[in-house]
């Protein structure tokens, strides 16, 4: 496994929200409201909290027919680490081991009955450990030390893991994502027009109690 970095790691993320605008003119006008009712200044907005450049997102997946085949994946990555964990039904297993042969090798790798590990160390300390029993597979990497090439290797091998062990595929997850978004947008789009609505209540509740 070509592991260790070359160069120093940097990066950035740029998390772009296509909801953000109509949100913040929500926000702006709720501060409207406020202030036509109490005929003040309008408070300052708090300052949104700085964002993490990391990112973690999890998907679970189940299967209602049987219990027995129900499979769960978790994906996580932050700005130290990475890390994969999944349970699934143990007919699986020879699936997801030979996905882990063709992506890592045998470099590496010690075998102990049904047992799959593959790690790597850096001064004494565990960096990178890919672990296989019968129906569950952990996967961790220590971002200090991975190079950017076997992070998105690593990335690869768990996006191809969780289509094998959930039975779904990428077109199939993005179908998901665009319809989760459109729903969004829509209950944000709801938010815009109930908070305009109340504006101009307050707005003709306050021209009226001026002309008393």
């Amino acid at each position: 496994m070509n592991f260790s970095k070359t160069t120093h790691r940097q990066e950035s993320i740029r998390i772009t929200d296509t909801k953000k605008g109509i949100y913040f003119t929500t926000i702006a006008l709720m501060f409207s409201i406020i202030s036509v009712n109490a005929q003040s200044t309008p408070p300052t907005p708090p300052t949104p909290p700085n964002q993490s450049s990391g990112t973690s997102y999890s998907i679970s997946i189940e299967n209602d027919d049987d219990e027995t085949h129900n499979s769960s994946v978790s994906i996580s990555e932050s700005d130290d680490n990475y890390k994969f964990r999944a349970s699934y039904h143990k007919s699986k297993n020879e699936g997801v081991k030979q996905i882990l042969l063709n992506k890592l090798g045998k470099d590496g790798l010690k075998v102990n009955g049904n047992t799959y590990l593959w790690s790597q160390s850096e001064s004494g300390d565990e960096v990178f450990e890919c672990k296989l029993t019968n129906g569950k597979v952990r996967i961790y990497l220590d971002l200090e030390f991975a190079s950017d090439k076997f992070l998105t290797k690593l990335k690869n091998m768990g996006q191809d893991l969780k289509y094998y062990i959930s039975g779904s595929s990428k077109e199939e997850e993005q179908a998901k994502k665009v319809e989760r978004a459109k729903r969004d947008m829509e209950r944000a789009q709801r938010d815009l027009e109930r908070a305009q609505r109340d504006l101009e209540r307050s707005k003709k509740t306050a021209k009226h109690s001026e002309h008393k």
